[in-house]
């Protein structure tokens, strides 16, 4: 019989359409041909109740809890009464610790994951800590090191919003530094993230657990039948631009280097694909050959439309989906170094690297300008992905762990 696994989720791991949550769902699928998976998360977005039936038939039990996001707001202004981080406030909630506990009253998993630090709040909160989670292998996902990305927040603010998010921070690092210590194995996206935690504590229980990619599905051979629009020196940004790293990357790169790249090459466009587009990014259409398309139903038909992709993030942690998806697309990606962080493709050859605006549109305008160099670095990049980031060959490793500990 199949050995039983309970994953604590703090959003509904579908559909992949963001960072944690592509990375939730391969994790959730690999698991569910290996272990009956039992699923209990909350749901940020009422309009994702829908897919519950798809997560349904993929493992043995779903729970779930709707918190809207006026509700969010309001449990983030708790968080100011309680001394507890945003995260934990805004991803805890009574009813699923409920359900958590009930499940453990009567069953006892091999593991039990969890995805990001703040459901760890449920291990730490249940009425069975510590003793029952001797018998269990507890496993945290932390995919990147939340607490600094909010140092880095900080240090984009001022006055009472600097405070606030260096108030998350130490709030993060400590529940951080609480995970490493009590569970038995701890992963992030990269080594490079495995070695800014290590800044602050002991990371000996903690392993690198690399993103892959879905090859099937993100190649040209599976657009191929499809006709999409296309356009001359196109250039595509894709992501969730409600998220403040990717917003204010679209904005740096539409006002300040795709200018210069159109002061070259006046044919260009810059297309920035992507979920709920806040008005700061609404408003870039304002310059000429600039595009928002808000959500769109297959993000495989801008990339396959691109000329280059480019990734020009200025706060970036961990390894960047849309850098793999692009590769794997076979297109030529410019990014930022940190935004090419967490991937060992080799910059020249698999991706290129700019940091700074002139340098940034210099490369692109030159690439648009020599088609053999750009077909030559997307061949290499899906080359690069095939070779390194195969979702099967990486969570092996999580199901060995499973197995040998239990």
């Amino acid at each position: 019989m199949k050995k039983k696994v309970v994953v604590l989720a703090h959003r509904i791991p579908y559909p992949p359409d963001k960072g944690d949550k592509i990375r939730t769902w391969h994790i959730l699928q690999h698991l569910a041909q290996h272990y009956r998976v039992t699923l209990i998360c909350l749901i940020d977005d009422p309009q994702d109740c829908q897919y519950i039936p798809v997560l349904q038939q993929v493992v043995q039990q779903v729970h779930y809890l709707v918190r809207t996001p006026k509700s969010m707001r309001l449990h983030a202004g708790m968080a100011l009464i309680t001394g507890r981080s945003f995260s934990q406030e805004c991803f805890y909630a009574g009813a699923l610790q409920q359900i958590f506990d009930d499940y453990l009253a009567t069953q006892t998993p091999a593991a039990i994951l969890c995805f990001c630090s703040s459901t760890a709040d449920y291990v730490f909160r249940s009425r069975y800590w510590p003793q029952r989670f001797h018998q269990i292998t507890l496993l945290d996902d932390l995919i990147d090191v939340d607490s600094e990305k909010w140092l880095e927040y900080a240090e984009k603010k001022s006055g009472f919003m600097r405070w606030l998010y260096r108030r998350e921070a130490r709030l993060v690092r400590a529940l951080e530094q609480r995970i490493v210590s009590d569970f038995d194995r701890v992963f992030l996206v990269s080594e490079e993230e495995k070695k800014v935690l290590g800044e602050h504590m002991p990371v000996d229980k903690v392993e690198a657990l690399s993103n892959g990619v879905d090859l099937d599905y993100f190649s040209l051979a599976g657009v191929e039948q499809q006709h999409f629009a296309t356009a001359p020196s196109k250039l595509v940004f894709s992501g969730a631009m409600d998220y403040w790293p990717n917003i204010e990357g679209a904005v740096w790169f539409a006002e300040q280097i795709f200018p210069l790249v159109r002061q070259q090459v006046p044919a260009a466009s810059f297309c920035i694909a992507g979920r709920n587009p806040t008005p700061a990014i609404r408003a870039l259409e304002r310059i000429p050959g600039v595009e928002v398309t808000g959500t769109v139903p297959d993000m495989r038909a801008y990339l396959a439309t691109a000329t280059i992709c480019v990734v020009p993030l200025l706060i970036a942690r961990g390894i960047q989906n849309k850098v793999l998806e692009a590769m794997a697309m076979e297109r030529p990606v410019v990014a930022t170094r940190g935004a090419a962080t967490g991937t060992s493709a080799v910059n020249g050859e698999e991706l290129l690297i700019a940091d700074d605006a002139e340098t940034m549109a210099a490369v692109i305008v030159e690439l648009l300008h020599d088609e053999v160099r750009r077909k030559e670095l997307g061949r290499k990049a899906r080359a690069y992905v095939e070779r390194e980031h195969s979702w099967a060959s990486h969570l092996q490793r999580l199901s060995k762990i499973i197995d040998t500990a239990s």
